[in-house]
């Protein structure tokens, strides 16, 4: 039967006369191989021997001599590639589906989509059977939320998904234009990028790039939240290798993400217990996290990096959190505090020296 041994390359190639549906020229389908299996001699006949192959099994269709050659799928011919046979497989399948849509290359959702169609149509094959309907009831039993308010996600443009995945995943430079908040000018910035890695936290997606600098030579890293990006098109220039990022380095000790964050150091916490326990009993902030029990309460000492995020934690928790050392951190949220309190007592904005 045909596709039962076909190769990454066979599918692909079969894809792509699918997702065109006319004549598709030998050059126009090395241009959109060559990124992902390579720009050699060899790879060039590789990707000769598997048009052969198919079309010897009659699957496609071809005309022309030489460069001017041309290929199209047959539809009738065309294999099915997605096959899914087990009632936990598909399970899996349709979480993937709904929880990580965000994470995966345009071609692998694609791919995914497929399945879970298939998966459905599995899952719906026995109306009866005890597995198939514990299989059907998965989706209604886990769900990821937001931990703070529940905002409605910014709108993601499809072809822009795309792009940035498409470079991600075949490692291609991007062209990107943006359009950033902190300066003045409602006209989005233009540049090329090289993409490093696709970051969702909370309900808004980040693009991490980088460009090397005109002046050091060394990278110098972005962050891009997607919703901004005005445009993007994956190029055919093979991106830039920083070798120096690391994802899990990048999310668990650089914490970019918590938004301005400064060198690690110890804080205090003094926590206040009323009417029931704080939830910070069951949570850590660091892995040398220390609690003393106090007559109101209790005292966390942590070490962290103070940030943004996390002074936006500590005010979110007042009255009944307060922080107390370092001392200059403790000054800044209590100003903060203090513009706050006078503002919902005369119920507008005070203006300060700085306005």
């Amino acid at each position: 039967m045909a596709g039962e041994d076909f190769t990454p390359l066979h599918w692909d190639v079969l894809e792509m006369l699918q997702r065109d549906g006319g004549w598709v020229s030998s050059r126009m389908l090395y241009e959109w191989l060559r990124p992902r299996y390579g720009y050699s001699a060899s790879s060039s006949k590789t990707m000769q021997r598997a048009l052969q192959r198919l079309l010897q099994d009659g699957v496609v269709d071809c005309r022309g001599q030489g460069s001017a050659r041309s290929w199209r799928g047959i539809p009738e011919k065309m294999p099915g590639k997605a096959e899914v046979k087990s009632v936990e497989l598909a399970v899996a399948l349709l979480q993937l589906e709904q929880f990580a849509s965000n994470q995966l290359p345009a071609e692998a959702l694609r791919t995914l989509r497929e399945h879970c169609d298939r998966s459905r149509e599995l899952l719906a094959s026995h109306p009866t059977y005890p597995r198939y309907l514990q299989g059907r009831a998965w989706r209604g039993k886990a769900a990821i939320i937001d931990s703070g308010f529940p905002l409605i996600a910014p709108e993601q443009d499809e072809a822009i998904m795309g792009a940035l995945t498409d470079a991600l995943y075949r490692n291609t430079s991007l062209d990107l234009g943006y359009q950033n908040v902190a300066v003045s000018t409602n006209a989005p910035v233009h540049y090329r990028v090289s993409p490093l890695a696709l970051i969702e936290r909370g309900s808004v997606l980040y693009l991490v790039s980088c460009r090397r600098s005109r002046r050091s030579g060394k990278f110098v890293r972005y962050l891009h939240r997607i919703d901004r990006i005005t445009s993007a098109v994956a190029t055919h220039e093979p991106a830039d290798t920083d070798t120096g990022f690391d994802l899990e380095r990048f999310l668990r000790q650089e914490h970019t993400l918590l938004f301005f964050p400064e060198a690690p150091q110890r804080v205090t916490l003094k926590v206040r217990e009323r009417d029931f326990r704080s939830r910070l009993r069951y949570y850590r902030l660091s892995e040398d996290q220390v609690i003393k029990e106090t007559r109101e309460g209790f005292e966390i000492v942590a070490t962290v990096r103070p940030s943004l995020t996390f002074k936006q934690f500590v005010l979110g928790l007042a009255p009944d959190v307060m922080l107390v050392k370092p001392a200059y951190l403790r000054k800044e949220i209590q100003a903060v505090l203090a513009q706050g309190a006078s503002a919902y007592l005369t119920g507008d904005f005070v203006q300060t020296a700085a306005d």
